[in-house]
């Protein structure tokens, strides 16, 4: 994107950081809303510099990043430690954090404490909870101790074997009617933005015309107000089975396999390093190094 091409309105926050409430303006005036993952630093920074607007570090970590079957084992502390990295790298976007299963389920008290944690030491700008029933109580508590809740309805991954595995949801309509109401519910207890994950453009498109604040939609079509990729599923380094409503925009993955299979060999030919890349010394100080000792 170049600077001539860049919307107004990133030009104008380049200075600062994105503020809540212009994403409901954005839903009002029919702007899409870009939302992306993210888990270190380097990918935060990368991420501000194209305009995204929001960014999570989300508990798909657990599979793109630490190798593991689930999003379900990540714990509070890594996510502290990954969105300190992402908030250090992203100025402008709105940064938020995933509370991982386990780290809200018990009582509105370890709600607000974890959230707490996520915003004082891990620096992230809002939260974000899987699930409607109970977990709009927690949204509620959480907003009422003064941090921003974003929800999640439809394909909820921490709880995805009670939902059957890795499926869409909200396909009948007794679902869809059920996941519009929770999708309301956590409106209701304060959410400034729901995701959709996994569910029928049909229904996508219901909720966000039933709702006032935004939807980020991931596999929900293209009637929501935003969309989500994972950033290594969209750049190509994520060795498992990517989901369907997945559009990669980048084989990064052949491209750094590519880059170490260039080095290894130049290693092991001697054609690397070259003399550019070393560091010289003064004449006299490398004859005097090199001198017989008196």
């Amino acid at each position: 994107m170049t600077e001539e091409s860049k919307p107004q309105r990133y030009a104008s926050w380049t200075a600062g950081k994105l503020p809540l409430p212009e994403l409901a303006e954005m839903k009002r005036r029919g702007e899409k809303i870009v939302m992306v993952t993210a888990y270190d630093a380097p990918s935060g920074r990368l991420a501000d510099v194209a305009g995204v607007d929001l960014i999570l570090v989300g508990d798909s970590s657990g599979m793109v990043v630490h190798g593991r079957e689930s999003t379900v084992p990540v714990t509070l502390d890594e996510i502290v430690f990954m969105t300190q990295w992402v908030s250090r790298g992203a100025k402008r976007p709105i940064v938020i954090a995933d509370m991982p299963f386990g780290s809200y389920e018990e009582s509105d008290e370890q709600a607000i404490r974890n959230a707490v944690r996520l915003v004082k030491e891990g620096g992230a700008d809002a939260v974000k909870l899987e699930r409607g029933g109970t977990s709009v109580a927690r949204a509620r508590a959480i907003v009422g101790a003064g941090i921003p809740v974003m929800g999640h309805v439809g394909l909820t991954p921490q709880t995805a074997t009670v939902l059957g595995g890795f499926k869409a949801q909200g396909r009948t309509a007794e679902r869809a009617r059920q996941l519009v109401e929770d999708a309301l519910a956590l409106e209701a207890a304060g959410c400034f933005s729901i995701v959709l994950e996994a569910v029928p453009p049909a229904v996508a498109q219901a909720a966000t015309r039933a709702l006032t604040v935004p939807t980020i939609g991931i596999g929900a079509g293209k009637d929501t107000d935003g969309q989500v990729l994972v950033w290594h599923d969209m750049l190509g380094f994520y060795e498992g089975r990517a989901p369907r409503f997945v559009k990669r925009y980048a084989e990064l993955g052949d491209a750094i396999v590519e880059a170490l299979e260039q080095y290894a060999e130049e290693v092991r030919s001697g054609a690397f390093p070259e003399d550019r890349h070393t560091y010289g010394m003064p004449e006299e100080e490398q004859a005097a190094f090199e001198a017989p000792p008196q």
